[in-house]
């Protein structure tokens, strides 16, 4: 996808070998220095996993930079909608990044097993196709899905002259425990082992936040490879777009209404579940909507809870794609952000880049020691409540809904905050250092 979003992604572009090799050629000046990464990724666009967004963001301005990227995917599973026959083995060039598609079947999101075995296929599948990727300077993998993608960069990284570079999103399986999702038993303690062995494998480990830094310190004291490298959003891309001139607003019957969204994935680690209880809350504010705008384990549950409550305020829309993103994100009025207290340091809700860039206040019920907590403070961009407080987030809210000045200038200042200190060209700039240094070491 181009930065200009002239470009929509598709799967329809697919190359033959030879074809693929003459394109690259045209797109790409090779040369001595070029660094070539291969990035494992099980999601990639348009599947809008944030994980997949964020690699190709990356990927396309390693290729801008004159390097060489290459990545190993499966086939779209989040997109709604989407359906494909299933081949072994296709090969698309976008945006001078070498894509391979594997034909992995999804077996849906409803448990954890069923969300595991497409990962699984995905490891089997990519150890066979990554064979017969040669010239490798670097291996990029992120900890999501835990240890496999991880696991399948180590071995490919023992080759000489090869770096590895594990990227932790979230940490496991610290996260699981702390969501009640696996307890303390061998399989647990087996994946600990492992884990720590990918971290101490690694060349260099890159984490979101001084806190996430602090939480894998805290399992392995002895690491000495861990840097800090946040997410990012790309605000030439997400900008924000006035009532008058956004269109998702009157598609979708907004253009008058006062409008708290919550929007991306509906998961354990955020504690979704208390959305509907907010709505209640509001209620009495007959204009005021709350729009959730994506998908995940927990919407069928927040879905089930806002009809048992009988609520006319609240809005569902499925996840939209990137071309849209910035109306849709600029539809709010104030945006939420939540996670659980027990996930402090293990995931940070890089939602808040997007709405920063957006130009949109943020209430957030987060840890008053988390990254959310702290960006949101030092930029003055937001509210912060205590997690798990529908209370708290009503009262939030409510202070905005009655200070429509006071949440422009929050949204002023998270805009500025967004294009001076998390743009995607300072931050992708990052890790294009990082990863040519290593091909130098």
């Amino acid at each position: 996808m181009t930065r200009d979003g002239a470009r929509r992604p598709t799967l329809r572009s697919v190359f033959a070998p030879g074809q693929l090799t003459k394109q690259r050629s045209s797109l790409v000046k090779q040369s001595q220095s070029a660094t070539r990464v291969l990035f494992l990724s099980p999601h990639y666009p348009p599947d809008v996993a944030a994980t997949g967004q964020l690699i190709a963001e990356l990927a396309e301005d390693l290729v801008s930079s004159g390097h060489e990227a290459i990545v190993i995917a499966s086939r779209p599973s989040y997109t709604e909608g989407t359906s494909r026959p299933y081949r072994l083995l296709e090969r698309e060039l976008r945006d001078g990044v070498e894509i391979h598609w594997l034909g992995v079947p999804g077996a849906g999101r409803r448990g954890i097993w069923s969300r595991l075995l497409p990962f699984a296929g995905y490891f089997v599948a990519a150890i066979m196709r990554a064979m017969f990727i040669r010239r490798v300077d670097v291996v990029f993998a992120q900890s999501t899905p835990p240890l496999l993608a991880g696991l399948l960069a180590a071995m490919l990284a023992v080759m000489p002259n090869r770096r590895f570079v594990y990227n932790l999103q979230d940490v496991y399986p610290e996260l699981g425990q702390a969501l009640g999702v696996l307890g303390d038993g061998p399989i647990t303690r087996l994946s600990r082992r492992v884990e720590s062995g990918l971290r101490r494998r690694a060349d260099v480990v890159t984490v979101l936040a001084q806190d996430m830094k602090e939480r894998v310190l805290d399992s392995d004291p002895q690491l000495d490879n861990v840097s800090i490298i946040p997410n990012w959003a790309d605000s030439a891309r997400v900008t924000p777009v006035a009532p008058a001139d956004n269109t998702f607003l009157s598609e979708h019957g907004l253009a008058d209404r006062f409008v708290v969204m919550y929007s991306g994935n509906l998961g354990r680690a955020h504690g979704v579940e208390i959305l509907p209880e907010v709505a209640e809350k509001l209620a009495d504010l007959d204009d005021l909507i709350l729009l959730i705008v994506g998908a995940g384990p927990a919407k069928e549950s927040v879905s089930e809870s806002v009809r048992a409550r009988g609520l006319k305020n609240v809005v569902f829309l499925p996840y939209q794609h990137k071309e849209r993103l910035k109306e849709s994100l600029s539809t709010a009025d104030v945006a939420l952000i939540l996670q659980r207290r027990s996930a402090s340091g293990l995931v940070v809700p890089s939602k808040i880049y997007g709405i920063m860039a957006s130009g949109r206040p943020a209430v957030a019920a987060v840890p008053q020691d988390s990254e959310v907590a702290r960006v949101l403070q030092d930029e003055q961009a937001g509210l912060v409540v205590e997690p798990g407080s529908a209370q708290g987030i009503a009262d939030a809210v409510r202070d905005l809904y009655g200070n429509r000045s006071d949440a422009l200038a929050m949204g002023n200042k998270a805009r500025l905050a967004a294009v001076d200190r998390y743009d995607r060209s300072l931050i992708t700039g990052r890790y294009i250092n990082l990863l040519t240094q290593l091909k130098t070491t």
